[in-house]
């Protein structure tokens, strides 16, 4: 596990797409997880901003969503579907979402994940990680062997689309996702955390002990995981963390 630690969530996005871009250079049909809420959304512009200037070529490359809203459709304002065509501009060959109007979303995002397999897996896996500690939406309480699945949404994880839903009530109490197994399987992963609001959960998912109430702290037994947190998400680490 690498810490880096950067000034501010600008720098961080910078870096992120650094990392992107690297992954790309060393395999142009890598097939890339990516992840939708505010944190990579400043990475999303700075890596449109180098495709604009031919400094990134998405061409041969594969995107893969790693969780999705059920329960809506794919025009509905919140859900990661729209995410993705909102923010998620690259010129990759494809982006692969699962469809929040599945009608049954559990053999639904199961049958994603097999077809990630399929794919040849998962070169570069990029993730946020929630205040309470999920990957995706792998809410407190995954454990590390699970699979792509079906999970109900805790009310902070809710609470966090608000915005974006137009309210609480709006934002669907289920969501799909790629389980913390499929995510471990990830030949390379970068977690993104920016703020003060991340600072303690970041120590404890990077410090403390592996456990499933804190779903990101199963990524200290991947071998090759890069977190790169601002300042304000760094506060708490340890000096020799850092």
């Amino acid at each position: 596990m690498r810490i880096e630690i950067l000034a501010d969530e600008a720098a961080v996005a910078v870096r992120a797409a650094d990392l992107v871009c690297d992954a790309l250079r060393a395999k142009p049909d890598a097939l890339l997880a990516l992840p939708t809420g505010n944190t990579p959304v400043l990475a999303y512009a700075e890596l449109a901003r180098r495709v604009a200037a031919s400094e990134a070529d998405f061409a041969r490359a594969s995107i893969y969503a790693i969780d999705e809203f059920a329960d809506a459709t794919r025009t509905t304002p919140g859900t990661n579907s729209v995410f993705y065509r909102e923010h998620v501009r690259l010129g990759q060959r494809v982006l692969h979402c699962p469809n929040p109007s599945a009608q049954d979303p559990d053999e639904h995002i199961r049958a994603f994940a097999d077809a990630i397999r399929r794919a040849g897996g998962i070169d570069l896996c990029v993730l946020g990680i929630g205040t309470n500690g999920h990957i995706a939406f792998n809410e407190p309480g995954s454990a590390r062997d699970s699979r792509a699945r079906v999970v109900a949404l805790t009310h902070a994880s809710r609470e966090a689309h608000t915005a974006t839903f137009g309210s609480l009530a709006a934002v669907p109490s289920r969501g799909m996702t790629l389980g913390v197994a499929d995510l471990l399987e990830a030949r390379s992963i970068v977690v993104l955390a920016t703020g003060a609001r991340k600072a303690s959960i970041a120590r404890r998912a990077i410090e403390g002990a592996q456990t499933a109430e804190v779903p990101a702290s199963w990524l200290q037994s991947h071998a090759d995981v890069v977190w790169v947190l601002d300042a304000a998400a760094a506060a708490e680490l340890s000096a020799t963390t850092q």
